[in-house]
């Protein structure tokens, strides 16, 4: 049996984890050189810093109930609902499909986006963790629409990696700056 062939539409291959993980200390060095705070300090208004964030994560949660979750709903009621695991069929219809890995994949990427959220809002800049939180949540729901609305296509002709590769970078991003600001912290 031969390998089969290179398929020339599939994706190339990401760079080595080290030069991402690079990528992402300069971002968040930046982001906490250039946008945060006095490092060990804490903003005056911990309620108004944390607003921006907060306004984007109960925005983002609720279109995540309304369109990803429901979407899966959805995509199962036109092929009659699937009541049971005994009535699923051996391979599930792509639309079905779709529907639960993109509802699948918007839960995997939440708790880094949140944490990494809430951390740079707090320890660098709530203003910034807003602003980096509704790109992040705008890209994720483009990422979702064209994933769910792939269906007939192939992976690579859905283009997906131009609303996921910002996201890794945006949420990775705000995670390190928070990161980056408790270093800074802790060599005061």
């Amino acid at each position: 049996m031969t390998a089969p062939e290179p398929d020339p539409a599939a994706p190339s291959r990401p760079p080595p984890a080290a030069i991402i993980l690079a990528c992402y200390v300069a971002l968040g060095s930046i982001i906490s050189f250039l946008f945060g705070r006095e490092p060990g300090t804490l903003p005056d208004d911990v309620a108004g810093e944390m607003a921006p964030s907060i306004v984007v994560a109960c925005g983002f949660l609720t279109s995540y109930s309304l369109w990803d979750v429901m979407a899966v709903g959805e995509a199962k009621s036109r092929y009659g609902g699937l009541k049971s695991y005994d009535d699923l069929p051996v391979k599930i219809p792509e639309e079905i499909y779709l529907s639960q890995r993109a509802q699948a994949n918007q839960v995997e990427q939440m708790p880094l986006f949140f944490v990494g959220m809430f951390c740079c809002a707090l320890l660098v800049d709530g203003k910034v963790a807003g602003v980096l939180g509704l790109t992040w949540s705008v890209l994720r729901r483009m990422y979702a629409s064209a994933y769910r609305n792939g269906v007939g296509k192939r992976f690579a002709e859905m283009g997906l990696a131009k609303f996921t590769i910002p996201c890794y970078f945006i949420a990775n991003g705000m995670a390190m700056a928070a990161l980056i600001q408790s270093v800074r912290s802790l060599l005061q």
